[in-house]
């Protein structure tokens, strides 16, 4: 099995490279792994397009009349089941028989166009008639959540396609923290065992960034409330532009990895209120083994119930979420709670068993 990446990060392009169409193959495991393009052409049309703040327009006009790298025509013609990786990379122009087109839908990306900055809602009609379009070109369209399965239906009205669902997940073996990562993060935070401590990990994006300003007024508003609690948010990632400390809520800014400040957690915490498909950070905080506090909106696709599964957390009343975990268990017997949540839905979390189910729902995948 091959990734194959139209381009890289900064750090992986040399002056001495660019103008030689170089590529760079990296072996993920045996039987899978990924080529990335660092030639100029795509190079530059990222950085151009990341420069003036616009969706990936540029990839999928290119893609679509079939200006993609020789090396790429040659494992498109060599493959049987190519997945494109979300709507932005569409069928590619040219022959390539034998072989099967899949969509793999992460969101419905006009959804994300539309809450995105304004340059990006410029696009999100556009988007949204390349989705619509999207079960009369695929052979088959893997959706992660119900909201995505129904829009593709609805423009699907023979039934061609089967459209599983596919839900979001993540690799648990990686959600194992080094021992003493805990006490290590929270010294240097500055907070006693005592002190409990909720994380709401994010990007930047605008749900995430509208759900921390929330957050930030509710801290100021009610300081005294939280100090008496002992209770303290972690903004965890880009969602906060940089680290920093307001009263009790305290932001990392980018790190180089999550796990440890997890690991530092006492329960996860999702208040978004709007977006598309479902957030990963939910299924970050079920494998880490965190209680966790959501937004009835923030657990979309998944199963989960409330109050069984997840504290519901009303954005006009955090307070109340806050009490029912400071004063609902002790530390141990939450640790337990999430014990068994996870027990509970691990198959519908954990990437291998939603891959597996995929390929059982597939035929294709079993060639």
């Amino acid at each position: 099995m091959l990734v194959y990446s139209l381009a890289g990060r900064n750090g992986d392009y040399r002056l001495s490279d660019l103008w030689n169409g170089s590529f760079r193959v990296d072996q993920i495991e045996p039987n899978l792994s990924e080529e990335t393009n660092l030639g100029l052409v795509f190079g530059l049309a990222q950085t151009i397009g990341r420069r003036l703040n616009l969706p990936r327009v540029w990839q999928y006009y290119l893609l679509l009349a079939g200006i993609v790298p020789r090396r790429l025509k040659l494992a498109l013609r060599s493959a049987d089941l190519i997945i494109c990786d979300m709507p932005w990379c569409p069928p590619i122009a040219g022959r390539f028989p034998g072989a099967t087109w899949f969509l793999l839908s992460h969101n419905l990306e006009h959804r994300i166009l539309e809450q995105g900055p304004r340059p990006h809602r410029r696009f999100a009609g556009w988007m949204r008639a390349i989705e619509s379009a999207a079960p009369s070109r695929y052979q088959e369209i893997l959706a992660c959540a119900e909201e995505d399965h129904d829009f593709f239906r609805k423009f699907d009205p023979a039934g061609r396609l089967r459209l599983p669902i596919v839900r979001n997940g993540v690799d648990p073996e990686a959600y194992r923290a080094s021992a003493g990562a805990r006490e290590r993060v929270r010294a240097q935070l500055g907070l006693e065992e005592a002190d409990t401590l909720l994380v709401f990990s994010g990007s930047n994006f605008a749900p995430n960034v509208e759900a921390l300003q929330e957050l930030r007024a509710f801290c100021r508003a009610e300081a005294a409330f939280l100090q008496r609690e002992r209770t303290y948010i972690l903004a965890l990632g880009s969602v906060s532009t940089a680290p920093g400390r307001e009263g009790a809520l305290i932001s990392t800014g980018r790190v180089p990895e999550i796990l440890p400040y997890l690991a530092a957690a006492d329960a996860g915490l999702n208040p978004v209120m709007r977006g598309s498909g479902s957030n990963v950070k939910l299924f970050e905080y079920l494998a880490a083994k965190l209680p966790v506090i959501s937004s009835a909106f923030g657990v979309r696709g998944t199963a989960l119930e409330p109050d069984r599964d997840y504290i519901p957390y009303d954005p006009a009343n955090p307070s109340d979420a806050i009490r029912k975990f400071v004063h609902g268990n002790s530390r141990t017997d939450w640790q337990l709670h999430a014990e068994r949540v996870w027990a509970r839905h691990r198959r519908s979390c954990d990437i291998s068993e939603l891959v597996k189910e995929a390929t059982l729902q597939l035929p294709q995948f079993n060639r």
